[in-house]
């Protein structure tokens, strides 16, 4: 492969690359390097999976291992990852070096990496996927924000679920919302962990729960309206079949105008599925708005 080509081949990951540049799946096909590699216990932000590589060649190596790589778990109950941040290891002959990866989980109902858990590199996924990879990498959105936005196309999740809280994650959600062909969410869905690496707060001193619990949310937006004439209100959550689960105020004054109400509910008993907020006046709906958990 001459060096033209090379250079070719290596844009579509975004880096450009010179002869002796190797993509990691190639140098592992050709023995050219051997690797060792685990997840180490570590939250998403420092890197899950701890990765030596040894360059076993005679020759100078510079190691590339592109976003987008899937990780591969040698259980079958361990989610594999897709890499989120490039790499790029300049390795002089028969040496070795340790670096820590960073991927995101793309088998929800699987278990969390956990540590000392056996990882082989696969090949560099494509799609939506890959591009929702990349974005994060852009935007250094290495925490559960990116987790979620990933299982959105790895595993259907809502965009709703994405805990957005800064411009780039916000932008993030907006690039899964238009990607799955959905409307922006009104609403976020943060779903209530426990101590586990793909927690935004992820204490590794304490025990880890190796799971990330679905079974709780706290879902939370700005639910907007607007009316022509004074009217009494109520505000209240309802399940697919209509039945009231909370309300929130009943026979509240509400003059002409346009209004916001910051809108929080939490929950550990109901069931995933859709649900709807309702601002009603009397039989009259004023307005309505679904919402996932």
């Amino acid at each position: 492969m001459n060096k033209l080509l090379l250079i070719s081949v290596y844009c579509f990951f975004g880096t450009f690359i010179f002869a002796n540049d190797i993509l990691i799946q190639e140098a592992v096909k050709s023995n050219q390097v051997k690797v060792k590699m685990a997840s180490n216990g570590q939250a998403l932000e420092e890197g899950m999976v701890t990765a030596e590589i040894h360059n076993t060649s005679m020759g100078k190596l510079n190691v590339a291992i592109p976003v987008g790589t899937k990780l591969i778990a040698s259980e079958d109950d361990r989610q594999n990852l897709i890499l989120v941040q490039e790499e790029i290891l300049v390795m002089a002959p028969n040496t070795k070096k340790s670096i820590q990866l960073k991927g995101m989980c793309i088998q929800a109902s699987n278990r969390s990496p956990g540590s000392e858990v056996n990882y082989a590199f696969g090949e560099v996924l494509k799609g939506d996927l890959y591009d929702c990879a990349k974005m994060i990498n852009e935007h250094k959105i290495v925490n559960s924000c990116g987790q979620e936005a990933i299982w959105a196309f790895s595993d259907n999740h809502d965009a709703g679920w994405i805990n957005a809280e800064n411009e780039n994650e916000l932008a993030l959600r907006k690039f899964v919302a238009d990607r799955k062909g959905v409307e922006n969410p009104w609403f976020t869905t943060s779903h209530v962990g426990g101590n586990n690496q793909l927690s935004r707060n992820y204490n590794p001193m304490q025990p880890s729960d190796d799971y990330y619990n679905m079974s709780g949310a706290e879902i939370k937006g700005d639910f907007q309206w607007k009316q022509n004439a004074k009217k009494k209100l109520t505000f209240a959550v309802y399940d697919e079949e209509g039945r009231m689960l909370r309300k929130f105020f009943e026979n509240k004054d509400f003059n002409k105008g346009e209004f916001t109400f910051n809108f929080f509910y939490k929950t550990s008993k109901n069931l995933r599925g859709t649900y709807y907020a309702k601002m009603t006046s009397g039989d009259e709906i004023v307005q309505e708005a679904s919402f996932t958990f």
